[in-house]
């Protein structure tokens, strides 16, 4: 489910799915202006009808995983402050769905919770909820829906790495690292929209093309939450730092977009920025990069939300790109330009 969705179906529901919280207001912030947080939720709770500012995050799934990013990203940033009239700010994540586990991982990390089951977590001074025990409402739907949302993702991305394989049920799995189950499911659905072949004797991607395509209308760059810094080193500097500190910081980091694209196509830079992934704690690539408020330079950093975006990176004298494949999909989820740059990927680099 996507973020968007998310923040709209927990605001219409709010009011049903928790009656002990009363709506008091509603402010959006633009994209990465405050770390992660999308909205602030004012609410009044408690016997004393206290206000609070809870400043939410969505989240697409809501699995550990995605959870223990997102707090990460929390815990790193600055403190929240309170509201001018003094009402606590609370950071949060909302998602489809909690479970157990999620919940116990927001409750450690002392980060308020809310799903559209109707569970919750909210721990404040003068303000305490909890609400478990409610089954996963998407249950059913999630079997039926894209094989390009979440880990279901992985199974696309296995096949579309080794587009001439045939591959049996099992080894695709364990390629993939997702179940036998989500594996049968996804090829499944995959087999009964024309792009796979399916039977005894395997599976063997049928139409690539096609299914790249397919993928590509649902893929949306955003997905991956990121931040804006600054820095005084320039483009240049900054490949020659990724590439000679490959001890430091190799295997955690991919160049996206038109930094990546210009060293695969081997075209003069579009941009004089640089945008890449980066696994870890952002501290490690801040000390190496110089990121701050101040410089000429923007450095965009994704956090990818899942770790099979960096799968297969492309290695270009010691500077890691994003497999071709990851390059076409982030750049055809931007702005015309960028879409422009994505079909330019797909005729030079993909041959199918």
């Amino acid at each position: 489910m996507r973020q968007a969705e998310v923040q709209i179906r927990f605001l219409k529901s709010f009011a049903e799915l928790y009656p002990r919280l009363a709506f008091r207001g509603l402010r959006r912030f633009t994209s990465g202006s405050v770390g992660p947080f999308g909205f602030v939720l004012r609410i009044s709770a408690g016997r004393a009808a206290a206000d609070l500012d809870l400043h939410c995050v969505a989240l697409t799934e809501g699995h550990p995983e995605e959870v223990k990013r997102f707090l990460a990203q929390i815990q790193e940033g600055q403190p929240l402050p309170p509201a001018q009239d003094g009402a606590p700010a609370v950071p949060v994540l909302i998602a489809p769905y909690l479970s157990d586990t999620s919940r116990d991982l927001c409750a450690e990390a002392q980060v308020g919770c809310f799903d559209l089951a109707g569970n919750a977590r909210l721990d404040v001074e003068g303000v305490y909820v909890e609400v478990g025990g409610k089954a996963n409402p998407n249950v059913r739907e999630r079997h039926l829906r894209t094989p390009f949302d979440g880990r279901a993702e992985r199974v696309v991305r296995t096949l579309l790495l080794n587009p001439e394989k045939q591959w049996a049920m099992r080894e695709l799995a364990k390629v993939a690292q997702v179940s036998l189950g989500m594996a049968s499911m996804v090829t499944t659905d995959l087999r009964n929209s024309g792009m796979v072949e399916k039977g005894r004797t395997g599976l063997r991607l049928f139409s690539p093309g096609d299914l790249l395509g397919a993928w590509a209308e649902e893929y949306d760059l955003r997905r991956s939450p990121f931040r804006t810094f600054r820095t005084r080193y320039g483009q240049a500097d900054v490949e020659r730092i990724l590439t000679h500190d490959r001890a430091k910081l190799n295997g955690r980091y991919a160049l996206t977009l038109w930094s990546g694209a210009q060293h695969l196509l081997a075209e003069e830079p579009q941009s004089r920025h640089v945008a890449l992934y980066w696994q870890g704690q952002l501290a490690d690539l801040e000390s190496a990069l110089g990121l701050g408020h101040v410089g000429t330079v923007n450095v965009f950093v994704f956090q990818p939300y899942d770790e099979s975006i960096l799968w297969e990176r492309e290695d270009l004298g010691g500077l890691a790109v994003v497999n071709r494949l990851q390059l076409y999909l982030d750049l055809g989820s931007g702005d015309e330009a960028e879409v422009a740059l994505a079909e330019r990927v797909r005729e030079h680099l993909i041959h199918w």
